[in-house]
């Protein structure tokens, strides 16, 4: 049951904003809770050193170091920021207790972290010989009187020893759910709010929360699901980023195509961290040492930092780049001193086109100012997950070109736009970007 039942009720109102207006896709994301996952602990070890000489380390100890340590540096970065671990000690807890932890906390970034391994080959050398003694078979006689006459005889023979032969891999790998696994993470939204008890709430009467089992809510859960892969994507290639920053090999970002239960059973962006390669002599070292783990722990701070400013970032209010604009809308020779950076060329059939068009990628309070053929169409709109649509009509004999004039850059630059045009015979997908220094156009040949 979801304690706070204002802001359960709160947030099915945003939901279903999102649905009917889209308005609720134009509120930043305040990151106010981060979980910590130490991968394995108690009974499951998980991965272990054991090439020949290792430290026989254990993956359960290394995460719950590194985890540890993120936690006290987020902690110091973040004092505002509520940042709860799955485990502080040496105990198991189900993948499945794990994600409710996360999901129970209301986190808004589950950052898990583990060590990674992979099967060892065995190998043999000789340490030594020894004396066998055999025997040389030889008959005598014939019929009944063969006799078998066995004679000793002593050789020497090699004594072998065999090993596992450590990994030679190393580096540190950062994983997100694949794509397919979406459905997975869709149920974890969905499941999040199946028990919200809307009673003795005082709010607006007239209000009627969608039904989890509504086709809208399943529509806007998949909504979620595909900004929560998005955004795991973004923070994970930041953490990537951050960890090449350190001078140690950054492996990349990897989609995981079997399911991991606490990144698809968590409602929120879920990264993975394999911190290194336990069965690898330098990196089994290093992330046992403090001094390694301290540096991954730093590296992650500093990509959630990142992706908090980016996230939280306030574009409604001006500031000294991404400020509104001002009352005087900029005439058409104010916008050709801004070069075109990309242009788009359409073939269409016919002289009236309609024009839709909405936030590519992550709704983040785009705004743009449209014109057509010099002549100002569209002012200062916000960009949503729903579209606007305008009617242009083209005039034959001439290049007809829509121009999009950033106004701000969103929280995330640039300022991007898809555009879906249908000429009556054809429908077009356009993806449009543009920012302070460039702007973005598509131009029309009339091809009757």
């Amino acid at each position: 049951m979801i304690k706070n039942k204002v802001l359960a009720l709160s947030f099915f109102a945003a939901l279903h904003l999102l649905i009917f207006s889209s308005a609720f896709a134009q509120v930043p994301k305040k990151i106010k809770t981060i979980i910590v996952d130490a991968g394995h602990g108690g009974t499951d070890v998980g991965a272990s050193g054991q090439y020949e000489n290792s430290m026989r380390s254990k993956e359960k100890d290394v995460t719950l170091a590194i985890s540890l340590k993120l936690v006290a540096e987020l902690r110091k970065q973040f004092p505002e920021i509520n940042v709860v671990p799955t485990r502080t000690t040496d105990i198991y807890h189900s993948v499945t207790e794990k994600a409710k932890i996360a999901n129970d906390n209301k986190g808004d970034l589950f950052l898990c972290i583990h060590a990674d391994s992979g099967p060892l080959k065995t190998g043999k050398r000789q340490v030594g010989t020894r004396e066998e003694t055999r025997y040389k078979i030889t008959y005598t006689g014939k019929g009944k009187r063969k006799k078998k006459i066995s004679t000793p005889y002593s050789v020497t023979v090699p004594v072998y020893e065999y090993f596992k032969i450590p990994l030679t891999r190393k580096g540190t790998s950062v994983w997100i759910l694949a794509p397919h696994k979406a459905a997975s993470k869709t149920s974890a939204i969905q499941k999040e709010f199946d028990e919200v008890d809307f009673e003795n709430v005082n709010a607006d009467t007239s209000f009627k929360p969608l039904k989890t089992t509504s086709p809208e809510f399943k529509t806007l859960a998949n909504i979620y699901a595909k900004r929560y892969f998005e955004r795991s994507d973004r923070l994970a290639t930041m953490v990537n980023d951050e960890i090449a920053e350190t001078g140690r090999e950054a492996l990349g970002v990897f989609q995981r195509q079997v399911g991991i239960y606490v990144l698809q059973a968590t409602n929120m962006p879920a990264i993975l961290v394999e911190t290194g390669f336990i069965n690898t002599p330098e990196d089994e070292h290093y992330i046992n040492s403090p001094q390694g783990q301290q540096e991954i722990a730093e590296a992650i701070t500093a990509a959630v930092k990142t992706y908090k400013d980016q996230v939280e970032k306030q574009v409604s209010v001006p500031s000294n780049e991404n400020a509104l604009p001002k009352e005087d809308t900029p005439t058409p020779v104010a916008i050709s001193s801004r070069p075109v950076k990309e242009t788009k060329a359409i073939q269409v059939k016919n002289n009236t086109v309609k024009i839709d068009i909405l936030d590519d990628a992550e709704l983040d309070n785009d705004i743009v100012t449209v014109y057509f053929n010099k002549a100002l169409v569209v002012d200062k709109k916000v960009l949503t997950a729903k579209a606007f649509s305008f009617i242009v009509n083209l005039i034959e004999g001439k290049t007809n070109e829509l121009v999009l004039y950033a106004e701000n850059l969103g929280a995330i630059a640039p300022n991007t736009a898809l555009m879906i045009i249908n000429d009556g015979v054809t429908r077009y997908e356009v993806k449009l970007s543009s920012d302070f220094k460039n702007n973005a156009s598509v131009k029309f040949e009339l091809k009757k």
